[in-house]
């Protein structure tokens, strides 16, 4: 179920992700009418991104859900939706369906219902799931202190997503759960750096906490870790 590709530039990796993305929603919009795909924030697939703006596909049927977000508006600079938006959501893709996570007027905790009801009438399963990694082996906002981690990490959970906070971040986040991003045909995790593939090979051997361990070694959804140095 995991598979590795290690790319000789980051220009690689990120061109290898955004092609296995296009193909697997090109192949989905074949047999159903709407695909949805999972990305992540940060600016690791900021190249990705850009790359996959331009493929040619029927946007206007394809939904983009941020995996999460922190609690501030679209305007704030550390916003992934912000990122997303001016990123992945030009040129050809400009016609896509962005589910924001982020709502003004209430909480995240209060948010995750309506999140976890969105996600749930969206098409399943998500044709593609693409995910980054800290250095604490963090993936979407599942930080190893946070206390919902349990949870977040269980497969068989009922939570879609969870209200989170870390002292990673001065800002209260909201995270689709493991047990959500597994409802994919498959999922990328895009990894740049030597201290992360360090992290990587420890988490594959390791029975410990961290929380990229567990989304290697579940065996419900195929996972390709694509990295460059």
């Amino acid at each position: 179920m995991l598979q590795e590709h290690l790319c000789d530039s980051r220009h690689e990796a990120s061109r290898l992700a955004a092609e296995r993305i296009a193909k697997r929603l090109r192949l989905d919009l074949e047999s159903q009418s709407e695909a949805s795909i999972v990305v992540s924030g940060g600016t690791t697939p900021v190249d990705c991104f850009g790359i996959l703006a331009t493929s040619d596909l029927p946007w206007d049927r394809i939904h983009v859900v941020p995996s999460d977000e922190r609690w501030v508006p679209a305007i704030d600079a550390s916003s992934n939706e912000k990122m997303i938006r001016e990123t992945l959501l030009v040129n050809r893709a400009s016609a896509a369906i962005l589910h924001p996570l982020y709502a003004d007027g209430t909480s995240a905790h209060e948010h995750c219902a309506t999140v976890a009801n969105e996600l749930d009438a969206l098409p399943l399963l998500f044709s593609s799931v693409l995910l980054g990694m800290g250095e604490d082996g963090h993936f979407a906002s599942l930080f190893p202190d946070i206390a919902e981690l349990d949870d977040g990490l269980d497969l068989e959970s009922n939570s879609r997503c969870l209200a989170v906070t870390t002292k990673a971040s001065p800002h209260e986040r909201i995270t689709l759960t493991l047990s959500a991003l597994a409802r994919s045909k498959e999922i990328l995790l895009l990894v740049f750096g030597d201290a992360k593939r360090s992290v990587l090979e420890d988490a594959k051997r390791s029975r410990g906490t961290v929380p990229v361990g567990h989304l290697l070694r579940q065996q419900r959804t195929p996972v390709h870790v694509i990295w460059a140095a």
